[in-house]
């Protein structure tokens, strides 16, 4: 295959796939895919895009120490979550939800795990196999 962008032949293998979850970045070594050796372009399908986002946003929960408003927003849309049905599944108002988000309400870690906890759900036979591949990086 050629690559859409540089007409370069297409190299397959676990090429690290980076991930901005806020200020954060998720490298993920173990999505197989194509990309090209020279501009480093790839494609995913819309399944392993999923995967991708929801294993992030897992790492991310787990292992950043400070998750701005933006990690906890990310997370929720990689759920494929609105506001108003996260808060029904934590018992909270889509009004806390919000203010979380924005940052005008600091998320303790009460709710950090009770979103990781839906994400694990969610995610917990892709990331069990492959978090030996993942790491996180503050963003610069």
């Amino acid at each position: 295959m050629q690559c859409f962008e540089c007409n370069t032949e297409m190299v397959f293998g676990t090429h690290p796939i980076e991930t901005q979850v806020g200020r954060h970045v998720v490298v993920n070594g173990s999505v197989p895919h194509e990309r090209c050796p020279n501009c480093g372009y790839y494609e995913l399908d819309a399944r392993a895009a999923e995967l991708l986002e929801l294993c992030a946003a897992h790492v991310a929960l787990h292992d950043a120490k400070d998750l701005d408003p933006a990690a906890l927003k990310f997370a929720r849309k990689a759920l494929g979550l609105s506001q108003v049905e996260l808060a029904k599944k934590l018992g909270l108002t889509q009004e806390t939800i919000s203010r979380h988000e924005t940052g005008a309400l600091p998320a303790g870690p009460e709710y950090t795990y009770a979103l990781a906890g839906l994400l694990s759900y969610e995610n917990q036979a892709f990331c069990g196999v492959v978090s030996g591949h993942i790491k996180i990086e503050r963003a610069a």
